[in-house]
C-alpha cells in the first residue's frame, strides 16, 4: 500500500514542476513587458540609468532563481519521501530495536539491546516482572561502546525457568565508583507501514507507531 501511495505522486510531483516553471517564466515575461514600455516612453533628455537597469534585471534574475530553486526543493522533497517509503516497506517482517525497556519472553527466549556512548568496565542485565520486582541477574559482556544486543533464557537466578509473558529490564553500568545505566533497546518486528504527509512511519507487532529514525539496528 505504501507503495502504490508513493508512486501515485508522480503525477503531483509533474504538475508541480510545471507550476514552478510557468510560474518563472510568468515573471520573466511580465518584467520583460515592463522594461520595455518603461524603455520606449522614456524621457529622451533623461535616459534610464545604466545602473538602474542593471539593479532591475539582478531583482528578476533573484526572483526567477527563488523560483526555480523553490521547484527544485520540492521535487527533492516528494523524491525523499518515496526513497523513505520504500526503505520502511523493506522492514515489514523484520526485527528491529528500538528505544524501550520492553522484554518480550516467548518459549523461553528474549531478546533486548542497550546503546554504550563510551566504553565501560561492567555491565549487567537486571530483568523484572510486571510488578516491577527483580526476577533475574546476570552479567554481560559487551562493554566497548556502540549498540548491543542479548538474548536471555527467560531464567532466574536459581535456574528456574519462568512463565512466558512482557518484562522490564534494565543494563546497569559500571566505571570506575560511578553507576549508571544504559539506555535499553527493545526488540520488536515490523508489520506495516504508514506513510503520512509529513514522514514514513512503521507500525511493530504490539501495534506501536514507530519513526524509521528510532530504529536503532535492524535484522
Amino acid at each position: 500500500m505504501a507503495v502504490s501511495n508513493v508512486n501515485g505522486s508522480t503525477g503531483t510531483n509533474a504538475s508541480a514542476n510545471s507550476l514552478g516553471a510557468a510560474s518563472a517564466e510568468e515573471l520573466s515575461n511580465r518584467f520583460l513587458t515592463m522594461l520595455t514600455a518603461q524603455m520606449r516612453n522614456q524621457d529622451p533628455l533623461n535616459p534610464l540609468d545604466n545602473a538602474e537597469l542593471t539593479s532591475q534585471l539582478a531583482q528578476i534574475s533573484s526572483v526567477t532563481g527563488i523560483s526555480q530553486l523553490n521547484t527544485t526543493m520540492q521535487w527533492l522533497g516528494y523524491s525523499m519521501g518515496s526513497l523513505q517509503a520504500t526503505q520502511a516497506a523493506s522492514l515489514i517482517g523484520r526485527k528491529v530495536m528500538l528505544s524501550g525497556d520492553g522484554l518480550t519472553l516467548a518459549e523461553g527466549k528474549a531478546e533486548g539491546g542497550y546503546v554504550l556512548s563510551i566504553p565501560v568496565e561492567s555491565a549487567e542485565l537486571v530483568v523484572k516482572n510486571a510488578d516491577g520486582v527483580e526476577v533475574a541477574r546476570r552479567k554481560l559482556d559487551d562493554v566497548e561502546a556502540g549498540v548491543h544486543a542479548f538474548a536471555w533464557d527467560g531464567k532466574d537466578g536459581k535456574g528456574n525457568t519462568l512463565p512466558d509473558g512482557e518484562y522490564k529490564f534494565e543494563v546497569q553500568v559500571g566505571q570506575g565508583t560511578e553507576v549508571g545505566a544504559a539506555p535499553p533497546l527493545t526488540v520488536s518486528q515490523i508489520t506495516s507501514v504508514r506513510p503520512s504527509s509529513g514522514s514514513t512511519t512503521v507500525v511493530d507487532a504490539k501495534g506501536n507507531i514507530v519513526n524509521l529514525s528510532d530504529v536503532y539496528q535492524v535484522w
